[in-house]
């Protein structure tokens, strides 16, 4: 589809993300997928589901901290959202960007607060899940969870992106040193010497790497709404000898709430992504891009504004 990469790319313009922002209807509509602009908003998510008996993995919206400063300030979010869910007992855990802790700035400093931010969830057994982002971080990503598992941080693993042509060597990799991890598709915009351009080549990714998730990862994290491959995730469980009770499906916050409940009631642990805060806007865009449905209705939808 034409709109999706110009939709991503239209995610990383600040001059559109401030129009967007200021307008009403948008800002309606983006909260269809985010939870709201402040920590209270999520966590208050986090209850709801948790009554409904899925799980949660709180993200702050936000990539690309420029200063140490901002690293910090976002690293001080997680460790309160840590200390909410804590103190409620919620069944939650984070997803947190590594550039928004600084990995573009200082690699050293990114590491040391996503080292604080993974003790503090030990204490409360809560996993962290660092969200995989442009392909120009993805090994970055990789040898930071490396860096934290040798140190002992067992409650870090990361998302691998089954669009990308190295995910299936991603996934025998981190599984090596335990890692837990979310499979999902991609949501940026990457070039054809670096990820699948194929629905069928990356749904085939998809399901390899999740078949070898089950046979031999840590906790698999299978994230995707799409019915054809739940399926065959569930299918595969039980010849691969996989309990119900040692893995989980992840579902966007918003997307595909009947599923949702479905798999509830048929006995699966579910896990909703829910990010909150107010830098929404590209997490929004890549939302938008990745359904032809949700990107004409807002393409129209702001032409006839």
């Amino acid at each position: 589809m034409v709109l999706r990469p110009l939709l991503v790319r239209a995610s990383q313009s600040e001059a559109l993300a401030r129009q967007i922002t200021a307008t009403t209807f948008t800002r309606r509509m983006a909260m269809r997928f985010v939870a709201g602009e402040e920590l209270d908003d999520g966590i208050r998510a986090a209850r709801r589901l948790a009554h409904e008996g899925k799980r949660v993995s709180l993200d702050y919206v936000g990539e690309h901290a420029d200063t140490q400063a901002a690293a910090r300030d976002a690293a001080k979010v997680y460790l309160e959202a840590i200390d909410r869910i804590g103190a409620e007992g919620l069944p939650a855990g984070l997803s947190v960007k590594p550039t928004q802790l600084g990995l573009s700035v200082s690699r050293d400093l990114c590491e040391q607060l996503i080292d604080e931010i993974a003790a503090a969830a030990a204490a409360i057994d809560a996993h962290i899940t660092l969200d995989m982002e442009d392909s120009r971080v993805t090994e970055d990503t990789v040898r930071l969870v490396e860096s934290l598992q040798k140190r002992g941080q067992r409650h870090v693993g990361c998302a691998v992106q089954s669009y990308l042509h190295r995910a299936r060597a991603d996934v025998r990799r981190l599984s090596a040193v335990g890692a837990s991890l979310r499979l999902c598709k991609g949501a940026y915009s990457e070039p054809p010497y670096v990820a699948y351009t194929s629905r069928r080549e990356v749904d085939a990714s998809w399901a390899d790497c999740a078949k070898y998730l089950i046979q031999h990862g840590t906790y698999p994290r299978l994230a995707t709404h799409d019915h054809r491959l739940v399926a065959r995730a569930k299918a595969d469980l039980p010849r691969l000898g996989r309990d119900r009770d040692d893995f989980e499906f992840q579902m966007l916050y918003g997307v595909r709430a009947d599923m949702q409940d479905a798999l509830v009631r048929d006995g699966y642990r579910l896990c909703v992504y829910v990010p909150f805060g107010s830098n929404w806007f590209a997490y929004f865009m890549r939302r938008i891009a990745e359904r032809p449905a949700n990107a004409v209705f807002f393409v129209r939808a702001l032409g006839n504004r």
